[in-house]
C-alpha cells in the first residue's frame, strides 16, 4: 500500500510542476479568494507577474488602476452574491509606476447550501499584445488617413482562396460597403467598352508572367458619374517563386486629369495664338516692310537712270544702294517665309515641307531628302502647323549640332495617324536617363517644344539617338477619317509652283 501512495504523491508534484511550467508560458496565474477570511492567494507566477502580494480584498483594490477599481470592486460583488462569472481586462499599478493589462477570469464557488464561499480565477499578461493591438491600429488608421488624403484605396488578392479584399477607402471610391460585394464582372462592367479588352489583356499577360502592371482607364460609377482610376499592381511570390498574393493600389487622378486637360487646352490655344500671329506678322512684314523696300529698289533705279552717264561715283553708290535693297527685299521675304510660309496656308503640308527642305538645303549646304507622297491631302491646321513645326525644330537642330552633311525627311499617312520623321548621320546624341518621376529624359527648348505641341494634339514624340549613330526625330499625330480631305483619300492635288530666288547669304541657324 505504501508504494501507491508513493507513486501518488510524485504524479501530483509533477502535476504541480507542470501547471507552473504552463503558467510561466502562458505569462498567467492563477488565485483564489475566501469570501469569510477575506484573503486572497496568488499563484508564484502571479506574484511574478505583477511584483504584488495583496493579501485580502482592500489590499487587492489598491493595486488595481484607479479606474478600474470600481468595475472590478462589482463584479467581485456579483460573483459572490449573485453567483456570476468574472471575465474582465484589468489594469494593475506596478510599484515603479509602470501599468500591465490583466485578462482575468473567475467563477463562484459555492457549498452545499449554494453560498459562495470562494471565488477561483486566472488572470494573463497580455499587455504587449494590447500594445501590438494598439500600435497596428495606429498603423491601420494612419493609412486609412494617408488614403483618403491621397484619394487612393487598395486591395489584395489570394491567389488560394480566389478572394479580393478591399480597403475602406477603396470600397467608398467603389461605392461598396464590404468586400463580400466585391465581383470580377461587376468590376469590368464598370471599365468603358474601348478600354476593357485592352485592360484585361495587359492583367492577364501581368499574371501569367508574375510581373507588375499599371493603367488608367475612365470608371462607370453607379450615380452615373464618371472617374479617371490609376492602377498599379505587383506580385506576392511564396518561396517556390509562384505567385501567392496579388496587392495593389487604385488611385482617383479625375481631378488632376481634368486639370492637366485645362492646361492642355490652355496651352493649345497659346500655341494657336502664337502661331496666328506669327502668321499675321509674317504676312505684314511682306506686304509693308517687304513692298516698302521694293519700291525702295524701283526708285534707286530711276534715280540711277537720271544721273550723267560720266558720273562714275554717284553712279556706283546708286548701284551699290540698290544691291543692298534688294538684299533688303530677299532677306525679309526669306523671314517672311520662315515665320509662316504661306505655301503651308495655301498648298498644304506636303508642298510647304518640299519647299522648306529645298530652302533648307540652299541655306545650310546639308543635302536634304524628302519622301512624301503625291496624294498626302490636306488636314486641320493645327495638325499641319504641328508638323511644320516639329520639322523646322528638327532641322535646325540637324544644322546646328549634328555635323552631318545629309538629312532624310519622311512623311507618311498611315491607318488613323501621320508620321513624320527627321533622320541625319550626324554625331548623335548621348540621351540623359529621365529624372526620378518622368518618363522622359530633360533635353532642350526646342525638343521640349516640339514634344508639347505633339502632345497637345495627343500624338507622341520620340527621338533614337547614341553618339555617333545619328539621330532620329519622330512625330506621330492620331487622325479622324473625318479630318482627312479627299486628296488625302487618293486625289492628287495640282502641284504648285514655287519661285525662289538664289540664296546669296548663309543663316547661322537651320532653317528654324
Amino acid at each position: 500500500m505504501n508504494l501507491p501512495r508513493h507513486l501518488r504523491f510524485d504524479e501530483v508534484r509533477k502535476s504541480g510542476a507542470l501547471l507552473v511550467a504552463a503558467e510561466q508560458l502562458a505569462n498567467l496565474g492563477t488565485w483564489e479568494y475566501d469570501v469569510a477570511s477575506d484573503k486572497v492567494t496568488w499563484s508564484e507566477q502571479r506574484d511574478r507577474t505583477l511584483g504584488l502580494d495583496p493579501a485580502t480584498k482592500e489590499l487587492l483594490l489598491r493595486t488595481v488602476h484607479p479606474e478600474d477599481r470600481e468595475r472590478v470592486l462589482q463584479d467581485l460583488n456579483k460573483a459572490i452574491t449573485e453567483g456570476k462569472p468574472i471575465d474582465r481586462e484589468v489594469r494593475f499599478v506596478l510599484s515603479d509606476g509602470r501599468i500591465r493589462i490583466n485578462h482575468t477570469r473567475a467563477t463562484p464557488i459555492t457549498d452545499l447550501t449554494g453560498q459562495v464561499v470562494r471565488v477561483v480565477g486566472m488572470s494573463q499578461d497580455i499587455t504587449e499584445r494590447r500594445e501590438a493591438e494598439e500600435k497596428l491600429r495606429e498603423s491601420e488608421a494612419l493609412l486609412a488617413q494617408a488614403e483618403e488624403l491621397a484619394t487612393l484605396g487598395s486591395w489584395e488578392y489570394d491567389v488560394k482562396t480566389r478572394k479580393t479584399t478591399l480597403s475602406k477607402q477603396l470600397l467608398r471610391m467603389y461605392g461598396l460597403e464590404s468586400s463580400d460585394q466585391w465581383e470580377e464582372e461587376r468590376y469590368w462592367q464598370s471599365l468603358l467598352l474601348e478600354d476593357r479588352q485592352r485592360v484585361r489583356q495587359m492583367r492577364d499577360r501581368a499574371v501569367d508572367e508574375c510581373r507588375p502592371f499599371e493603367f488608367t482607364a475612365p470608371f462607370l460609377m453607379p450615380d452615373g458619374t464618371v472617374r479617371t482610376y490609376f492602377t498599379r499592381s505587383v506580385p506576392i511570390t511564396g518561396s517556390d517563386g509562384k505567385m501567392e498574393r496579388r496587392r495593389g493600389i487604385v488611385q482617383d487622378i479625375t481631378e488632376q486629369m481634368r486639370a492637366e486637360e485645362y492646361l492642355r487646352q490652355l496651352s493649345q490655344q497659346l500655341l494657336r495664338t502664337r502661331d496666328a500671329e506669327r502668321r499675321q506678322m509674317a504676312r505684314e512684314l511682306h506686304e509693308t516692310a517687304g513692298q516698302s523696300l521694293a519700291a525702295l529698289k524701283m526708285m534707286l533705279g530711276r534715280v540711277r537712270d537720271r544721273l550723267p552717264e560720266d558720273d562714275e561715283a554717284a553712279r556706283g553708290l546708286v548701284a551699290a544702294s540698290v544691291q543692298l535693297a534688294e538684299d533688303a527685299v530677299r532677306e525679309v521675304r526669306v523671314v517672311s517665309y520662315l515665320m509662316h510660309p504661306p505655301m503651308l496656308d495655301e498648298g498644304g503640308l506636303g508642298l510647304a515641307l518640299r519647299w522648306y527642305a529645298r530652302g533648307f538645303a540652299d541655306r545650310s549646304g546639308i543635302q536634304a531628302e524628302i519622301e512624301v507622297a503625291d496624294d498626302f491631302g490636306r488636314y486641320p491646321q493645327e495638325i499641319e502647323t504641328t508638323i511644320f513645326r516639329v520639322v523646322q525644330e528638327a532641322l535646325t537642330n540637324v544644322h546646328r549640332y549634328s555635323g552631318s552633311q545629309t538629312v532624310r525627311i519622311r512623311l507618311a499617312r498611315e491607318e488613323g495617324q501621320i508620321r513624320a520623321e527627321v533622320r541625319d548621320e550626324g554625331s548623335g546624341l548621348a540621351l540623359p536617363p529621365p529624372a526620378p518621376g518622368r518618363d522622359v529624359p530633360p533635353l532642350g527648348v526646342g525638343i521640349a517644344g516640339m514634344r508639347e505641341r505633339v502632345m497637345q494634339l495627343h500624338g507622341v514624340f520620340e527621338i533614337e539617338s547614341a553618339p555617333g549613330s545619328g539621330t532620329t526625330v519622330r512625330a506621330i499625330l492620331p487622325i479622324r477619317h473625318e479630318d482627312a480631305s479627299s486628296t488625302a483619300a487618293g486625289e492628287a492635288h495640282k502641284e504648285l509652283t514655287v519661285a525662289m530666288e538664289p540664296q546669296r547669304s548663309k543663316e547661322k541657324g537651320a532653317g528654324g
